[in-house]
């Protein structure tokens, strides 16, 4: 059975082979990288700023001039618009700039596979099997932002064995240099959108020990192009009843989990459930229309007193539907917690 789903779910009887690795030890080296990641992403002050981009592998030479080892293996985050954490067409087009630079500086090699969701110790475990055997030393990050005429890049590198900031700076492109029609700045639609789904949980219990936790497998603000798949990373911080839900680019939503190909419906304490899984029959292969995506998790403690029906698109605005079907079991107030991944898909 092979079909294509609304929500871009492309599901088919596979057999995937479970992979066994060990990359304890190391991970055991990174206490609370996930803070020190975030933290170091915030930073733009203080980097100095180049004005002559033409040579990108040489101005990557001197970020990592003075690394205490002979080379380093980079992974590459993700690149995002300013504060926003939004990805726009501009990251894809740097981060693929970049990965053509790191393959002729003199010091760096590339791993070419996606870590940046790794940075949370919670699902460290689940990220063995992805990096195998690989000594990956740092991960490439940063945020841009237009400035007049120019776009400013701050480029971040971070050693990952001890979650310290190896290098930062700041990089300036002339805008005429950019593709034409690359947009830079999230859309007016994309910020709305982001802002209406942040939080979902009115008239839920706040308890700050109740936490969701979700990533892509590229990160925060990632972007893809049209064929390649997705992979969800999510933690909860206690039991709970789970509903997953896409936002498509003209804010149509669908419950894609748990749906009719599997999934319990409950995400266990601390325990690093990935979506979808390799022993699931489905895809998360994404495709036209392109344009910013989300995907809303939530979690609650109480049992959903409903379940929509899966990949099918909910009536009215986004965050009406989701809502209507968070009603739970109980007629007693419940606590609830939410997580947001929001990506681009570029043709």
């Amino acid at each position: 059975m092979k079909g294509v789903m609304r929500a871009h779910i492309l599901y088919d009887e596979v057999e995937l082979k479970n992979r066994r690795l060990s990359m304890r030890n190391r991970f055991a080296l990174m206490p609370s990288l996930a803070a020190a990641f975030f933290f170091l992403a915030t930073i733009m002050g203080g980097a100095e700023t180049n004005t002559a981009a033409s040579d990108l592998p040489a101005f990557l030479d001197t970020m990592t001039a003075d690394y205490y080892k002979p080379s380093m293996t980079v992974a590459m985050g993700s690149f995002t618009y300013a504060d926003t954490q939004l990805p726009t067409p501009f990251s894809r087009w740097f981060e693929d700039e970049l990965r053509k630079a790191l393959a002729k500086t003199s010091k760096m090699k590339f791993f070419d596979k996606r870590v940046a969701a790794a940075m949370d110790p919670s699902i460290r475990a689940k990220y063995e099997e992805f990096f195998g055997a690989e000594p990956v030393d740092s991960l490439v990050y940063g945020r841009y932002k237009s400035d007049g005429g120019s776009i400013l890049v701050t480029i971040s590198i971070t050693d990952l064995a001890t979650g310290q900031l190896v290098a930062e700076r700041n990089l300036a492109y002339a805008g005429s240099l950019l593709p034409q029609g690359l947009r830079v700045e999230p859309t007016l639609q994309t910020i709305q959108a982001v802002s209406s789904l942040a939080s979902l949980a009115d008239g839920a219990q706040a308890d700050s020990s109740f936490t969701l936790s979700m990533a892509t497998d590229r990160g925060i603000g990632a972007s893809y192009r049209d064929g390649e798949s997705l992979s969800l990373l999510i933690t909860c911080s206690k039991d709970a009843y789970l509903k997953i839900y896409h936002v498509d680019v003209n804010g149509v939503a669908q419950l894609i989990w748990p749906n009719r190909f599997g999934g319990s419906g409950k995400i266990a304490k601390d325990q690093a459930m990935r979506f979808p899984d390799e022993s699931d029959r489905f895809k998360y292969k994404l495709g036209a229309p392109y344009g910013t995506e989300y995907i809303k998790a939530i979690a609650s403690l109480t049992p959903f007193k409903t379940r929509e029906p899966d990949f099918s698109d909910l009536e009215g605005p986004a965050t009406l539907a989701i809502a209507r079907g968070l009603t739970v079991e109980s007629a007693e107030a419940t606590n609830r917690a939410e997580a947001m991944a929001v990506y681009e898909i570029l043709p």
